[in-house]
């Protein structure tokens, strides 16, 4: 509960919200479906803007992007015929990991991907898809960040009084595999650890856009640049996966906690990450 609530907005454009939550003499925050801000019950928060009435809820494709609007249900990604053609429908997955469907039907892709926890699906999935988040501190001042950078300024852009306006993902004409593999207690729980994958075939037989990224192993889902390069213009084969498996797990220095130890999850790494490059590969339509 938001004990200390006192205001509730919904504004009807942008630069309204925005001047709304730079107020320095009230705690303001933005919302979507607000089941994150309701969750965490923050006492300091005295005010929320309610983003519904932006115009944000949309799925669809531009040109070589794929644009997905802040306050779209995590449950569209889930349905979309736009989503499910991504990528073999990882967006889908992603969500569907998430959040259970009652609150897919709530939360918003934009707050799940802002409030993002270290071992988040839809996070993670985003990061090894090369996502572009785009974000306004100011009214005709957009930036377009890739998400591991947002993640680097979240706390400073928070304290700007962002809006998180829209997801957007390349599209390519070369054949595309993605993957994502997680550990947990049970197939309800949130991971223990994630990976997931995204990587294209060349012309030549090789892998090109190689992109891993990795959740449970810090305090936000991490891209793993090295272990990409292992893989990168190269074919792909069992023993190369397992190189950069290996690499994964070495280079990973995950916490521990009463679901995993370190060694476990770094093990996980090792395990998920070799499942994960067989799947893409085999989607990309590699053979052997």
């Amino acid at each position: 509960m938001l004990l200390n609530l006192r205001e509730y907005h919904r504004p009807k454009t942008l630069t309204e919200a925005l001047a709304l939550l730079r107020r320095p003499d009230i705690r303001t925050v933005p919302i979507g479906g607000g089941t994150q801000v309701l969750a965490e019950g923050a006492r300091e928060v005295e005010a929320v803007v309610d983003l519904q009435d932006l115009g944000l809820n949309f799925i669809r494709l531009e040109g070589n992007t794929l644009r997905i609007g802040a306050t779209t249900p995590l449950q569209a990604l889930v349905e979309a015929p736009e989503s499910a053609a991504y990528g073999g429908g990882i967006l889908a997955v992603a969500a569907r990991e998430t959040a259970p469907l009652p609150l897919r039907n709530q939360r918003t892709v934009g707050g799940a991907v802002v409030g993002a926890s270290g071992e988040q699906p839809l996070a993670t999935v985003l990061i090894a898809l090369e996502a572009e988040l785009v974000v306004f501190t100011e009214p005709d001042s957009p930036r377009a960040l890739r998400l591991e950078a947002f993640y680097d300024y979240r706390e400073a852009l928070r304290r700007q009084g962002m809006i998180a306006t829209e997801i957007r993902l390349p599209l390519s004409a070369a054949p595309m595999g993605a993957s994502f593999h997680k550990v947990a207690r049970t197939p309800a729980d949130a991971p223990i650890v994630g990976v997931a994958v995204r990587l294209f075939r060349g012309v030549d037989g090789a892998c090109y856009g190689v992109r891993i990224a990795v959740g449970g192993v810090a305090s936000r889902p991490v891209r793993l640049i090295e272990v990409e390069h292992i893989l990168e213009g190269r074919p792909p084969d069992p023993e190369r996966f397992l190189a950069a498996a290996r690499q994964a797990r070495e280079q990973v220095n995950p916490p521990g906690d009463f679901r995993g130890s370190p060694e476990y999850r770094r093990e996980m790494v090792e395990v998920l990450l070799r499942r994960a490059l067989t799947d893409a590969a085999q989607q990309a339509g590699f053979t052997g």
